[in-house]
């Protein structure tokens, strides 16, 4: 408990600097990085001398000896503390302990209740005295580093100007081992370790793990494919750095893809955010433009309505939550666009900021009298007259908790935008419920703007002989060969769904199992199904549907909007081929295609020459839903946090003979995967999914033994169970 500096010390009004600091440390605790310098003492250096000088330092410094906390009315203060104490400790350690040492101080939380922003550290070790100083950014108006050093030295040699003068050589920490600083005399770091400290740089901060070396595995640290994915474009548009996607799974640690990494080209120009003007129309987006034309075939129903739903464990303020979704609507212009038609064509438009009160899309628990999850799912929205989302609190009968009704419509997001939407509004709510606005870490395009993008640039000729190329022949043996009973066209979306749960051990083993093969755990479950569906049906290769983020173009990775394209991958079955060689064929196949994943499938398909209806090339889809941000807390100032969970949909409608989506969570610390299974209610039967499901439970069992990698198709006995 934090003492309350308020009954006994002054209250210092803070700068913005500081206010915006402080609220940016609050929500994005990773992203406010301590500044620490270390040095190597001279033998001839007086540590009593230097105690005093750092002493007289810090008292003639006030504010680094302060805390940070809000006053009874709820504003921030600084608060000076009398002493120097808190701000310098003797440390004694064995010089292998140093560098794990020093990486724990850089990392470790700050409390600015309890905690000063500023600490000097005189470790001594066999070889000698480190003399170590951190500063937390929050001090950038009062302190710089560089110029306290100077002001030591200087105060060092008027109190003792008898004794030689404070000598100090500067360690560098930047590969996470300690090693004098580079100077310009000396030999530069070679092209391959400065490309591996920018990936261990990016590491750091996609995984939120600023205590990651250089040889540490991005996936033992929570790495996935969409974040590997989001880490090369960041490469390629900050730094003009190329790496492929198989590389990141053959090769994942900064130390090794370094040596695969290319440096190419120079950074892309990031575009200007747009001005948002009601007289300016965008156009569709090209896979927005895929999306409506499906929209206008199911006659605007609900079949693209995405109906998120949570229950909140702890009791949430409505109110505040508002006010947290307002800055939501307000940030992302996607959640505030209507669209309309003219003369045949459809574009977009903003609705400006001043305008969102003449639109309802919130309602209170005490509002929600009556009303179901499930009747908000199948609400039918009218974009060209209301927001694309709805936003409804009703309180369940029979526990008391809150749930939370989160409608919004496909085009105007896409599963990125879902976790991106949830990372802002934790940051969002927590802001608010200290009765402040949030400080974005970094500003959010307009999705109009990829529109005008996209619009001007057409479709990418190369990428689009890609899937060609790669899917000739695919239609006519669809045409041959269809899973099940055939349905000529979009047939019924009428659909039954069933889940799958795989146990924490065999769970372990599908991980040990993909990395063993340099793979994914999306990979392999992928792989595992099309051998599933081959063994059960006797089919010599199958086309599988799967989404892409379709984000290209890395400027816009932090842009709410609808950017997924749908693509199609052909897997061919040969008996005497392995299974562990069938899924590095996969993973390549996959890997590789996502570089030219920008072109809907709709295009694709007209490529083939397939027909509107003909319909889709694939009955089967399968989609990964990693690190779920529908599952977690909501921070609050206490640090207590609100904890939801997501309640699962029933699935009533489906645009696919067969849906696969793969649940990664990780929930309580404990890692959990689930198989929802969604089925055409008019081409499967039950007992049909069961089976498949015996196929590939017995199939995920194998994995926990030896020898499957090298097991052919031919001699996987998975159908004797079935």
């Amino acid at each position: 408990m934090p003492l309350c500096y308020s009954e006994v010390l002054p209250e210092i009004p803070v700068s913005t600097h500081e206010e915006n600091i402080w609220l940016l440390q609050q929500q994005h605790p990773e992203q406010v990085i301590k500044h620490l310098e270390v040095w190597r003492l001279d033998d001839k250096v007086d540590i009593s001398l230097l105690t005093l000088t750092i002493q007289s330092s810090i008292t003639a410094l006030p504010d680094l000896n302060s805390r940070y906390l809000f006053s009874d009315e709820g504003d921030l203060y600084k608060y000076r503390v009398d002493g120097w104490y808190p701000c310098l400790e003797f440390i004694r350690l064995s010089s292998g302990d140093l560098d794990d040492n020093l990486g724990a101080l850089h990392t470790s939380p700050w409390d600015s209740a309890s905690q000063p922003p500023f600490k000097a550290f005189i470790i001594h070790v066999e070889q000698g005295v480190m003399f170590v100083l951190m500063s937390h950014p929050i001090l950038g108006e009062a302190c710089c580093l560089s110029e306290l050093v100077s002001r030591l030295r200087d105060e060092y040699g008027a109190l003792a100007p008898h004794l030689p003068s404070l000598e100090m050589t500067k360690l560098s920490i930047n590969s996470g081992v300690l090693a004098p600083e580079i100077t310009n005399n000396q030999t530069e770091h070679t092209e391959r370790d400065k490309l591996a400290l920018i990936l261990l740089d990016e590491f750091r901060i996609a995984l939120s793990s600023p205590e990651m070396t250089l040889n540490d595995d991005f996936f033992d640290f929570g790495g996935h494919s969409l974040l590997a994915t989001r880490i090369i474009g960041k490469l390629q548009n900050r730094h003009g750095i190329e790496c492929r996607f198989n590389d990141f799974f053959e090769s994942p640690s900064a130390a090794a893809l370094a040596k695969k990494a290319v440096l190419n080209s120079p950074p892309q120009q990031i575009p200007s955010l747009v001005v948002e003007n009601t007289s300016q129309q965008a156009p569709l987006a090209l896979a927005q433009a895929s999306l409506w034309r499906a929209y206008a075939a199911h006659d605007f129903g609900t079949i693209f309505n995405l109906p998120f739903a949570l229950d909140f464990i702890d009791e949430v303020d409505e109110t505040v939550f508002l006010q947290a979704f307002t800055d939501l609507i307000k940030r992302h212009p996607s959640l505030r666009t209507t669209f309309h038609v003219q003369d045949g064509q459809v574009f977009q438009r903003i609705i400006p900021v001043e305008h969102l009160g003449q639109y309802r899309w919130f309602w209170h628990s005490a509002e929600s009298g009556g009303v179901s999850l499930a009747n908000e799912a199948t609400y039918q929205f009218d974009l060209s007259r209301e927001l694309p989302i709805r936003i409804r609190f009703i309180r369940d009968v029979a526990t008391g908790r809150q749930h939370l009704s989160f409608l919004v419509h496909h085009m105007v997001v896409d599963e990125w935008s879902i976790n991106l939407m949830m990372e802002d509004l934790a940051s969002a709510y927590l802001a608010r419920a200290a009765d402040q606005a949030p400080v974005w870490a970094t500003p959010a395009l307009d999705f109009h703007g990829f529109a005008r993008q996209q619009a001007e640039q057409g479709t990418n000729p190369r990428h689009l002989a890609y899937w060609t190329r790669m899917l000739q022949g695919a239609a006519d043996e669809r045409r041959k060969q269809r899973l099940c009973a055939p349905s000529e066209g979009q047939g019924s979306i009428a659909a039954q769904w069933l889940e799958l749960k795989l146990e924490q051990g065999s769970l372990d083993s599908l991980y040990v199992f993909a990395r063993g093969h340099d793979s994914s755990l999306f990979n392999l479950v992928y792989t595992a199904i099309a051998v599933s569906l081959h063994k059960l049906d006797g089919l010599n290769e199958i086309v599988i549907g799967t989404s892409a983020s379709g984000r290209t173009a890395p400027a816009f990775f932090d842009t709410v909007g609808y950017f997924t394209t749908m693509v199609a991958h052909r897997v061919e079955f040969d008996e005497q081929e392995s299974f562990g060689s069938l899924l590095r064929t996969v993973t390549h196949t996959i890997n590789d295609s996502m570089s030219y994943a920008d072109i809907p499938l709709e295009q694709i398909q007209q490529g083939l020459g397939m027909t509107a209806a003909e319909g889709l090339l694939f009955d089967v889809y399968v989609q990964i839903h990693a690190k779920n941000a529908l599952n977690g807390r909501l921070p609050t100032p206490a640090g207590e946090g609100i904890r939801y969970r997501q309640i699962d949909p029933d699935k009533t409608e489906s645009m696919f003979g067969l849906q696969f989506e793969i649940m990664e969570d990780v929930l309580e610390g404990e890692r959990r995967l689930r198989l929802v299974i969604t089925y055409s209610a008019e081409r499967y039967s039950r007992d049909w999914v069961e089976a498949l499901c015996v196929v590939l439970n017995r199939l995920f069992g194998l994995m926990t033994s030896t020898g499957t990698s090298a097991c052919r198709l031919a001699d996987l006995a998975l159908q004797k169970e079935a």
